[in-house]
């Protein structure tokens, strides 16, 4: 089963996931040919992913966890997308020379802090608010929940739906760590 209609193009490998929407934690594995956490998301021909071997529990009730075999959760309302076993390279050719940039997003119930790396000469919040893209990168996430604590945690990369962020705070990681 693979869902991006990409048979024959590229190889179509499992990779496990963990997807934060409003109110749920959903954990699984789903099939994709991408090889870049944002790019499953932004790739997708449905409006829904299929996330296989699914657990998903509530944020308000993280001691109830439901299972099922297979699971479809509205893109719509995905946030954060982890894909821990995905670190592909963007290939030389269409890589874009970039630079860090300090970011916050408030997504209630959600806090994200970390960096997102924006093109090289553009302010940093015009770099981050004008890609075509849904989901973009960030890394070395601080990700904290005031209403539901036990969804701390460190991720070293995820996929991010901007455009569901009430607060954006980006700032030159320069000028926000002098001694960087």
């Amino acid at each position: 089963m693979t869902g991006f209609g990409l048979e024959g193009f590229a190889p179509v490998e499992t990779v496990e996931v963990e997807i934060y929407t409003s109110a749920y934690r959903i954990t699984g594995s789903l099939h994709t040919p991408f090889r870049r956490v944002a790019e499953i998301l932004n790739q997708l021909p449905s409006a829904f992913v299929t996330i296989e071997e699914a657990s998903i529990v509530e944020h308000a009730a993280p001691e109830a966890v439901t299972r099922s075999a297979t699971a479809h959760v509205a893109v719509d309302e995905i946030f954060v997308m982890v894909a821990p076993g995905v670190a592909g390279q963007p290939r030389a050719e269409m890589r874009i020379q970039k630079q860090p940039a300090t970011a916050m997003l408030s997504m209630p119930p959600l806090r994200l802090a970390g960096t997102v790396h924006v093109p090289v000469g553009s302010r940093p919040i015009d770099g981050f608010l004008n890609v075509g893209e849904r989901f973009v990168p960030m890394t070395d996430v601080h990700l904290t929940s005031a209403a539901h604590p036990t969804l701390e945690r460190e991720i070293p990369i995820l996929a991010v739906r901007r455009d569901r962020a009430q607060v954006l705070v980006v700032t030159d990681a320069a000028v926000e760590n002098p001694d960087a």
